[in-house]
């Protein structure tokens, strides 16, 4: 089981562990990371989205001037604009991602089926012009009607992807139900297929291994399992799992994980426990734009299950990641009436304060009140 066959490590801690509510890493960190994830083997290391903020295009940008050993890719959406940015960086690879359920159809782009193969299709030709390797996310693949993925993996393969990511962005499935799934689109699909899990049901490390037994060839982890709501599968946990349950031999420097461990612990400055399922801190908090966006107007867009359900309560993160919607939703509910046009100015403020890993009413209020705006 899984003897001879090709298995790959991308650690997402750089970018999708950034998304932690709390977390945001230095230029410097990230760096740091990076040189430290290379030497202890993962085969891609996720760079950032640059399109997140100055501060995550700078650190893309330091990043892929690095002399690594691991496959670099950048992330961004299934956009000529984010393409552009990545292209212009350099980097050698892009993980291009488009929600696919109806869920996201509906609420996140307003697009038909139809709609979304022509910019999925527009997407991934336009990125191969570029001269960019991609990985093609389908993002809420989990909750996808599974003929309408097929169609969506057939189509990006035959538009020139050079991967095939299925994403469980919200974690709600099963470890059968995993496997299932990647068997069926292995069957489907000559390229390889990439997973990514999310831990919302503490199914994350279970679903990828899974995975790997079905077929996939990438599992997508990070450092002390850091990323959105729960986060991801923990990198130490899939790698021990692989090479002592499973026997494989996948070239990572096992003594090097209390050494990455604590180095994240001391950069991310979280407490271990947030991103526990159902619990923690974070599980019910969301903090990239597009998932407040998305959530603000369909919860179950990034959500398996109600907070109310659990008697628990949802929230947002302000901080370089946000959004106008997620930051104009706060200021509604904090009474305060701003016009559009600011709304993109107090936007680009707070995307210039990296350091500020999370923004109170108070603090927004002293930033309008610096800034001249009248709320």
């Amino acid at each position: 089981m899984l003897i001879g066959q090709k298995i790959e490590i991308l650690d997402s801690t750089l970018r999708e562990g950034e998304q932690t509510p709390g977390v945001s890493f230095t230029v410097d960190q990230k760096i740091i990371m990076a040189n430290r994830l290379d030497i202890f083997g993962v085969d891609f290391i996720e760079l950032g989205h640059p399109a997140v903020s100055p501060d995550v295009y700078e650190a893309v940008e330091s990043l892929n001037n690095l002399d690594l050993k691991a496959k670099k890719m950048a992330h961004g959406r299934a956009s000529k604009s984010d393409i552009n940015d990545v292209a212009a960086i350099g980097v050698e690879w892009m993980g291009i991602f488009f929600g696919t359920s109806p869920l996201s159809l509906k609420h996140k782009f307003n697009v038909t089926k139809k709609e979304a193969l022509q910019r999925i299709e527009t997407a991934v030709k336009y990125g191969k012009d570029k001269g960019l390797k991609l990985r093609f996310t389908a993002e809420d693949a989990s909750r996808t009607d599974l003929d309408y993925l097929i169609q969506v993996g057939q189509l990006v393969q035959k538009s020139g992807s050079d991967r095939f990511s299925l994403a469980d962005t919200v974690g709600c499935l099963t470890p059968t139900k995993m496997q299932i799934l990647v068997r069926r689109m292995c069957s489907e699909l000559d390229i390889p297929i990439h997973v990514h899990c999310h831990n919302d049901f503490g199914m994350a490390t279970a679903n990828a291994l899974s995975a790997l037994e079905a077929g996939a060839q990438c599992v997508d982890v990070a450092v002390n399992g850091l990323g959105e709501r729960c986060g991801l599968p923990p990198l130490a946990e899939v790698v021990a799992a692989l090479s002592n349950i499973y026997k494989i031999n996948g070239n990572w420097d096992l003594g090097m994980i209390p050494e990455l461990t604590d180095l994240v612990d001391s950069f991310s400055n979280m407490d271990s426990n947030a991103n526990q399922p159902i619990v923690g801190e974070n599980a019910f908090t969301h903090k990239a734009g597009l998932h407040v966006k998305a959530v603000v107007k369909e919860p179950k867009s990034y959500e398996a299950i109600s907070p109310e359900s659990v008697k628990r309560k949802r929230h947002f993160v302000i901080d370089k990641f946000t959004g106008k919607s997620a930051l104009e939703n706060r200021l509604v509910k904090m009474g305060v009436k701003i016009q559009n046009q600011h709304l993109e100015v107090i936007l680009l403020e707070i995307k210039m304060h990296p350091e500020k890993v999370s923004w109170d009413d108070d603090s927004l209020i002293t930033l309008l009140k610096s800034m001249g705006i009248k709320s």
